[in-house]
């Protein structure tokens, strides 16, 4: 297999089934359905039809001889665990979500549920703690380190860029290219059974602008449809944050949000409300935020957040020791897909009295491991001024003689701008995902943001390459990492994963070499102490024109085995003969006898086998091909004519069916 070829996609499916077959094959962790040979919704009554024809089969005292009774009464108790098991509503609830784990613990977590329903939600909230359990510590911790650098700044990078060249030209050019640093770290525990509480530090640096708090935060979760969270700083200023969601059903919810910057109420609170909806795959969503700038009557008419105000002594005393942000009102809609294997999208539109946008964003999903993400984003934004101002453009070192100066007689500035956005993931481990993000803006100019994310830990590092529009800069900082990751990715990335992929394969293999033999010696036993039963039964089924399994393969099918609407027997036994010369022939086994096993399964002339899952747990069957797709052939006959099925190892069986029928009668 070149490497051309290799389906990575295919092939961690490969071994997520094996690893899934690996746990299924140990004696800890048996299926009780296959074992009894019932769907997973079969009703009591059908189970116990099962295990009645199955206990008469391995019931001890039928065999005689002292081996057959050991081998008898090994798999009679089997049977009779998977009835007791499969009859209990709390023990089958349990085993449903756990397994033979979870029936061990169902006495335990039964004295505090009321009713099986209650008993399956308690085990599927166990189980999800249980695959977590291995992550949590480092998921419950998160940090976020961001360090903003202005590369403009660095001379020996001034080449690069048109803005670079002309501040190295200055005399304020200098190296110190970090201009600012923001950084977070929380960590969460469980308070109570519903109570989640949250410690978070926060520190920003950006100029002479410094910013340090430690937050509290407190969530409560009611059942599974609802969740409430408070948020308060521990230092001034004291800004308090209330969230909730609430689901109404598994399609529509609402989220809310209530900020208050001031706990004296100097300042109204911010609102927003939003209101979600599910399409399928398409999620939409309506926000409608009140802002900080509104006044109900008297209250909040001398609010410092409101725009417009006129400076006042009633104003100027009501100013608090602190800034306050001027958050205005905005109604906002969003879309975003879900996604699918090749890629998802998100659309946002937003209106306001100063800030309104249009933005567009679509990731394209190279594999499991790269994606590359385009958005587009236009912006009408109107600046809040005083009356009477004048609105510098340009940097106050450029050595213009005045800079650009905009009289402001309406209070508002408004301007559009425009955001185009490249963004490349590459995923490195299991673990690790490397982020590189290119932003063109009219107004900011061109920013890469290179970001590193384990688990619930994030560093980024936003460089600005130039603050103008320089086109040529853009396409650089788009084209040339895109070429670097995507060799980076197919030369080296996904060869190692290809390589530890076959590494885990083989191991996996090797872990069953030993379990096989076990199972094949079981499974032939097994046969030895049907093949009585099954004789008797082909014999009155021979005699009475009933339904007879001549010969029955189950394993690796490679050999082209006639189909089902094959339309002549001698091809088809000339197919399945050269199937057991290969087979018989082949450094491994790849496929196992298992003609007595259905013919002992059969019952008043139909035989079933449930879909879902294995058919190596059924009676006399083992597992020949570990890692490889499985299939059952079984030739049959029913009334004089001949018939031939062949079906995947996790689908259903149920003969006679004339669709199967090769058109033959003898």
């Amino acid at each position: 297999m070149n490497a051309d070829a290799w389906d990575e996609e295919a092939e961690e499916a490969r071994l997520r089934d094996m690893e899934r077959e690996c746990a299924s094959n140990s004696e800890a962790s048996p299926d009780y359905y296959k074992i009894l040979n019932v769907s997973r919704h079969a009703s009591t009554e059908q189970v116990r039809d099962s295990y009645k024809r199955l206990s008469l089969l391995f019931h001890p005292d039928r065999h005689h001889d002292a081996e057959s009774r050991e081998w008898a009464h090994r798999q009679f108790n089997i049977i009779n665990r998977a009835y007791e098991v499969l009859t209990d509503p709390r023990s089958r609830a349990a085993y449903d979500q756990l397994g033979e784990e979870g029936v061990r613990l169902s006495a335990a977590l039964g004295l505090k549920v009321q009713s099986p329903r209650d008993l399956q939600a308690a085990f599927q909230h166990y189980a999800r703690c249980q695959r977590i359990e291995e992550i949590e510590l480092w998921s419950r911790s998160n940090s976020e380190i961001v360090v903003d650098i202005d590369s403009t700044k660095l001379k020996f990078l001034s080449w690069m860029t048109k803005a670079g060249a002309y501040r190295a030209k200055s005399s304020h050019g200098d190296n110190n290219c970090v201009e600012g640093v923001h950084m977070q770290h929380s960590f969460s525990a469980d308070l109570a059974t519903d109570l989640l509480g949250t410690v978070t530090g926060k520190m920003f640096l950006h100029g002479s602008s410094r910013f340090s708090n430690v937050f509290g935060t407190l969530k409560y979760t009611a059942g599974i449809k609802s969740w409430a969270s408070v948020k308060m700083p521990a230092l001034p200023p004291y800004t308090v944050t209330f969230r909730g969601m609430h689901y109404l059903n598994r399609y529509r919810f609402y989220v809310a949000k209530v900020n208050q910057q001031t706990l004296n109420l100097l300042t109204p609170p911010s609102v927003s409300v939003s209101y979600g909806h599910v399409f399928g795959r398409l999620i939409g969503t309506l926000t409608m935020s009140t802002g900080n700038r509104y006044a109900l009557g008297p209250f909040w008419a001398n609010s410092p957040t409101r725009f417009g105000l006129e400076s006042s002594n009633k104003a100027a005393a009501a100013k608090p020791s602190h800034p306050l942000e001027s958050i205005p009102s905005t109604v906002a809609l969003d879309l975003f897909s879900s996604g699918n294997k090749q890629g998802r999208f998100t659309a946002n539109v937003t209106a306001g009295i100063e800030h309104s946008w249009v933005a567009t964003s679509y990731t394209r999903k190279i594999d499991d491991h790269f994606s590359i993400t385009g958005g587009l984003g236009v912006a009408g934004l109107g600046i809040p001024m005083p009356r009477d101002s004048h609105f510098r453009i340009g940097d106050e070192h450029d050595n213009q003689d005045e800079p650009v100066a905009i009289d402001v007689t309406s209070g508002i500035q408004g301007f559009a701008d425009a955001r185009v956005h490249v963004e490349m993931t590459a995923t490195i481990d299991s673990w690790t995902n490397l982020t590189w993000d290119v932003e063109v803006n009219l107004s900011t100019g061109v920013k890469v943001t290179i970001s590193l994310t384990r688990l619930e830990h994030n560093i980024q590092l936003p460089i600005l390459l130039t603050p103008i529009l320089e086109l040529d800069v853009a396409a650089y900082a788009m084209l040339l990492p895109a070429a670097v990751a995507l060799g980076l990715h197919y030369a080296v990335l996904k060869p190692r994963r290809r390589r530890a992929i076959q590494q885990r394969v083989d191991e996996l293999k090797e872990e069953q070499r030993s379990q096989l033999h076990i199972q094949r010696l079981h499974a032939e036993e097994t046969v030895r102490l049907l093949a009585p039963s099954a004789e008797r039964s082909r014999a009155a089924a021979r005699a009475a024109d009933g339904l007879v399994i001549e010969s029955a393969l189950y394993g690796d099918l490679p050999f082209g085995i006639a189909a089902q609407n094959s339309n002549s027997l001698h091809a088809a036994l000339d197919h399945f003969w050269n199937s057991r010369s290969a087979l018989s022939t082949a450094d491994e086994p790849r496929a196992c006898d298992v003609t007595l096993a259905l013919q002992s399964l059969i019952t008043n002339n139909q035989l079933v086998i449930a879909s879902g899952g294995g058919k190596y747990s059924l009676p006399g069957f083992y597992d020949p091909s570990f890692g490889v797709e499985k299939s059952l052939f079984v030739r049959y006959r029913f009334r004089g004519v001949q018939h031939e099925v062949i079906v995947k190892d996790d689908e259903a069986l149920a003969i006679p069916m004339k669709a199967h029928s090769l058109g033959s009668q003898t």
